[in-house]
Parts: structure tokens; C-alpha cells; sequence
């Protein structure tokens, strides 16, 4: 039987995380709406990606398209060591002329790279030091964490291409996809337009109580539940990197009436869209 699905939401374009120490096996699969780079450091994983696993080993760098469903699982119990960054970001945080990069990397993967030994300091150093300007509220952080994303991506592709690099991990096993991995990453990429129960019975040619039940099932919320969560979490992340309207931000995640977008918007966050921007601006400005 297929394990829950959770969702991650973030508010931002770009995240990046180290965690070192004993990481258990995740319960669950998820899935989310950011491209995912993951680079093993130190000790050995089971990344589950999209119905199938791969044994991920140190110098690994994984990655993972969005909306496929993945977890990691611990390779062996008697051994604790682990060491991994991940970084997720959206492909707007990126210039338009490093885009291109998106399609070689992320489609038609995942792409799984082992790191050769005369490219791994730089591959290090990179990682780093986007750590600490993450951890940073300095001048100009996003655009030199563009630089270094970028950076990172055009080694990467280099990699990919070069005849030399080791590209044999293993493929342990296959699995099927069901019908809610398929929704999911169906109203995560049309979120924005019109979505109902009617219209994923039609796109999926299931009952509409059939699907209601799946979600309530797989993500412990409702689809109405979901959607909004979606919607509102895209409109948290306009409102603090963007100076677009309210209204306009209403109709670009999904919401025909405003008064309606107010509400849900309320309900979720706790504040009026303008009290979110204004909140969120205040806390910038006592950081930098």
C-alpha cells in the first residue's frame, strides 16, 4: 500500500540546508513544486525517486525535477554517519539565460553525478558559500546566490556531458505511479487556472467522491484544501519578492474574486494580504 503523500511548501525562491548527524529513514514520500539539487558528503542513502530507488553514495549529486515524488532511506542501520545539502529554488530565481541549464539537468532524469576528486573542492567551496549567504542578510544576497546557483549548474552540465564521468548508479528497483502522484503534480503546474473536482474527474477519467476520498487519503487534507494551500503559499512568495498589486497576485495564483482571495488568504496566514507584505518587509529591513 502507498505510504501518505506530504506536500512542501516554501515561501521563497531559493533554499539551501545542511544537515549533518544520524537521519532515520523518512516516513513519507513528498513532493514539491522547487527543482531539488541533494549532495552526499558523507555516507550512504536510498533516494526512492518517482517509483524507483537509487543507492546514492559520497560525492553523489542528485537532480531531482519538480513535482516527482522522492524520499531518502537509510542504506544500512549500523552505520550513523551522514552529511547532506540540499538546496531547492524555483526556475524564476534564476536569469533568463541560465534556464536552458533547467532542461539538461532536470529533465529526463533524475541525473545522478559522481563528483571526480579533481572537481570536488570547487563543488565544496560553491556549496559553502552559499550556505553562509543564505544564513546572511547581506547586500546583494540574491544576486550573488544567483551567481553561485549558476555557477554550480554549468559544472554540473559540464559534467553531465563530459565522456569521463561516472555516471553508474544503481537502478534497484521499479515501481508504478498511482493515480494521486499523477493529480498531484497536475495542479501543482495548473494551480493557476481553473481547478476543480470537475475538472480532475475529467482530466483523470475518475469519480469526483473517488478523487475526494484519495486526497483526504494520501495528504490528510481536502482538494479544496490543498488547492488553497497551494495558491496561497505562490501569493506569500509574490507578495515578498515582487511589487505587484494584490489583485494582480489574486488572478495570478488562481483567484477570479479578490474578496474571496482576501479570505482564504486570512484564514490561512492570519493577516490581510497587505499586513503579510508589510509584516514581511518590516522584518527584511530589521535585518539588513
Amino acid at each position: 500500500m502507498v505510504q501518505k503523500v506530504n506536500v512542501s511548501l516554501r515561501e521563497q525562491s531559493f533554499y539551501i540546508n545542511r544537515m549533518q548527524g544520524d537521519q532515520p529513514s523518512m516516513t513519507n514520500h513528498h513532493i514539491h513544486q522547487d527543482y531539488e539539487i541533494y549532495y552526499l558528503l558523507e555516507g550512504e542513502r536510498i533516494y526512492h525517486i518517482n517509483g524507483k530507488e537509487y543507492y546514492i553514495k559520497k560525492h553523489h549529486l542528485v537532480f531531482i525535477d519538480k513535482n516527482l515524488l522522492h524520499k531518502t532511506l537509510v542504506h544500512r542501520k549500523d552505520n550513523n554517519v551522514y552529511d547532506r545539502i540540499v538546496i531547492n529554488f524555483r526556475d524564476s530565481f534564476l536569469e533568463a539565460s541560465a534556464v536552458h541549464l533547467l532542461k539538461q539537468l532536470f529533465e529526463n532524469g533524475p541525473h545522478i553525478l559522481h563528483i571526480p576528486p579533481c572537481k570536488r573542492e570547487g563543488i565544496h567551496s560553491n556549496l559553502a558559500t552559499q550556505l553562509k549567504e543564505y544564513q546572511l542578510s547581506q547586500t546583494d544576497k540574491d544576486i550573488y546566490l544567483k551567481s553561485l546557483l549558476t555557477q554550480l549548474l554549468v559544472e554540473s552540465v559540464r559534467l553531465l556531458e563530459s565522456p569521463k564521468t561516472d555516471r553508474n548508479f544503481s537502478n534497484i528497483q521499479s515501481g508504478s505511479k498511482i493515480d494521486i502522484e499523477a493529480m498531484i503534480t497536475f495542479i501543482n503546474g495548473e494551480y493557476s487556472n481553473d481547478m476543480s473536482l470537475r475538472v480532475l474527474s475529467q482530466k483523470f477519467h475518475l469519480n469526483e467522491q473517488y478523487i475526494s476520498k484519495l486526497f483526504k487519503k494520501y495528504t490528510g487534507c481536502s482538494f479544496i484544501d490543498y488547492l488553497n494551500a497551494i495558491r496561497i503559499n505562490e501569493a506569500k512568495r509574490l507578495l515578498n519578492e515582487s511589487n505587484l498589486k494584490v489583485n494582480l497576485i489574486a488572478k495570478k495564483v488562481g483567484y477570479s474574486n479578490n474578496v474571496h482571495f482576501w479570505r482564504v488568504f486570512k484564514k490561512i496566514t492570519g493577516l490581510s494580504p497587505i499586513e503579510y507584505r508589510s509584516h514581511h518587509q518590516e522584518q527584511k529591513n530589521s535585518n539588513s
